[in-house]
């Protein structure tokens, strides 16, 4: 090794082990610092579970059942007797079909408010939405039957 690469060499190991050897004089000593304790909070992680509602898939089979059975018997109610404002016929269809006369009339009635009830209890059950089945179409058709006779008293009195 040529003299210039000897000096490099042994200043570069002076330098390198220099800085690995620790003085112990009494101007490097540092004091102790108190040890930093660190306030860890511990955070409750609230998991905002979602109970999976498991929705039951012939809710929609269900209502549309039923919102064509309320609309067979209503329009059959419409077209047979509110149209002509025959209270005494309504009246006595009704009649019939709460006894579950033989008629067809009141048989095609009562199949589809069978019909609309099964529907209904099957929907109850399953916890489906029936907040546009609240009135049976029954009770439909006598609130209709009250209205044309509210009508008729009037007109009779005038």
């Amino acid at each position: 090794m040529t003299n210039l690469q000897r000096i490099c060499f042994i200043t570069g190991f002076t330098i390198l082990f220099s800085g690995c050897v620790k003085e112990n004089t009494s101007e490097t000593i540092i004091p102790p610092k108190k040890p930093i304790v660190k306030k860890e909070t511990k955070k409750k992680i609230v998991k905002q579970v979602k109970k999976k509602q498991i929705t039951y898939k012939y809710c929609s089979k269900h209502t549309k059942v039923m919102a064509h059975a309320s609309k067979y018997i209503t329009e059959e109610f419409e077209k047979g007797y509110f149209i002509q404002k025959d209270v005494v016929g309504a009246k006595a269809q009704l009649f019939l079909i709460e006894n579950k006369s033989p008629t067809i009339f009141a048989k095609n009635i009562n199949a589809a408010l069978e019909s609309y009830n099964s529907q209904y209890q099957l929907a109850k059950k399953n916890k489906c939405n029936l907040k546009s089945f609240k009135i049976s179409p029954i009770s439909k058709v006598k609130n209709s039957i009250k209205i044309l006779e509210k009508s008729d008293e009037k007109v009779n009195k005038k």
